[in-house]
C-alpha cells in the first residue's frame, strides 16, 4: 500500500569543468531543502568511480510540499540554466513509498538536538552534521570568529578527517518562544591533532522553524570565554 510520502531520485551528469561548481550547488540546495516545509530528507551523493556523476535523493511528506519546493526561486533559476552545468539533461524519478520503517521523528525538545549533533559527528557523516543547522547558521571555530555556508561545511569536512571523538552534555536549557539557548559541557579527543583535545563549556542557540523542528543557528564551544 502506498503512503503519501514521495521520494525523488535524480541523476546529474556534470560537464567535467563544471563538476565542482555543480556539486557545491547541489549540496547548498540540499541544505536549503531540509529547512523547507515537508522535507523529510535531502541528500547528495557522488559516484565513487565517476566524480562527474551526482545522485540526489529526497523524501517529501506530500506532493504539495514537493511542488512548493520546485517553485522556490533558487530551484526555478537552476532548472532554467541547468544545461550550463550538464552533459545531458537531468534524469529524475518520482517514487511513491510502498513500505518502510517509521520515519524518524524530528526532536520537539531542543535538548534532543544535542544527541543528534553528537551522533552525526561521531558517525563522520557530514550531511547529517550540516542537517542539524538552519540555513545561514554560524559556527564559531575560533574564539571571536564564526563561519557559515560553504566555509562552515569545508571546516567540518576538514575536522572530520582528524577522527574527532566528541561528547557533550546539556547543562542548562532555556526556551523563549521559537528560540532556545543551550549551555553545553563538552569534551573532545582528536587523535589527528592532539593539541585540540580538551574540554569546555559552550553556548548554542537554536531556532524552531515553521514545521516545529529545532535547528542550530549558532554553535559556540567557546561560549564561556
Amino acid at each position: 500500500m502506498s503512503e503519501t510520502i514521495l521520494s525523488a531520485v535524480g541523476f546529474a551528469h556534470a560537464r567535467p569543468e563544471k563538476a565542482a561548481e555543480l556539486g557545491a550547488l547541489l549540496v547548498s540546495f540540499a541544505e536549503r531543502s531540509r529547512g523547507e516545509q515537508g522535507c523529510l530528507q535531502s541528500r547528495i551523493h557522488q559516484d565513487l568511480t565517476d566524480p562527474n556523476q551526482f545522485v540526489f535523493y529526497e523524501m517529501w511528506a506530500s506532493q504539495e510540499d514537493l511542488t512548493r519546493h520546485l517553485d522556490q526561486p533558487y530551484m526555478t533559476e537552476f532548472l532554467a540554466s541547468r544545461m550550463d552545468y550538464l552533459v545531458k539533461d537531468l534524469v529524475v524519478r518520482q517514487l511513491g513509498l510502498v513500505s518502510s520503517g517509521p520515519v524518524v521523528a524530528e526532536p520537539t525538545d531542543p535538548v534532543e538536538m544535542n544527541q543528534r549533533y553528537l551522533d552525526a559527528y561521531n558517525a563522520r557523516d557530514i550531511e547529517a552534521v550540516m542537517a542539524v543547522y538552519a540555513p545561514g547558521a554560524a559556527a564559531v571555530w575560533q574564539p571571536g570568529k564564526a563561519v557559515s555556508g560553504p566555509e562552515h561545511r569545508a571546516a567540518v569536512a576538514d575536522f572530520l578527517k582528524l577522527d574527532p571523538k566528541l561528547s557533550a552534555e546539556v547543562r542548562e536549557s532555556y526556551v523563549a518562544g521559537d528560540t532556545a539557548a543551550l549551555v553545553v559541557d563538552w569534551s573532545i579527543e582528536v587523535p589527528g591533532a592532539p593539541e585540540m583535545t580538551g574540554t569546555g563549556r559552550g553556548l548554542d542557540v537554536l531556532r524552531r522553524d515553521a514545521r516545529g523542528e529545532w535547528r542550530y543557528v549558532i554553535t559556540n564551544p567557546f561560549g564561556s570565554r
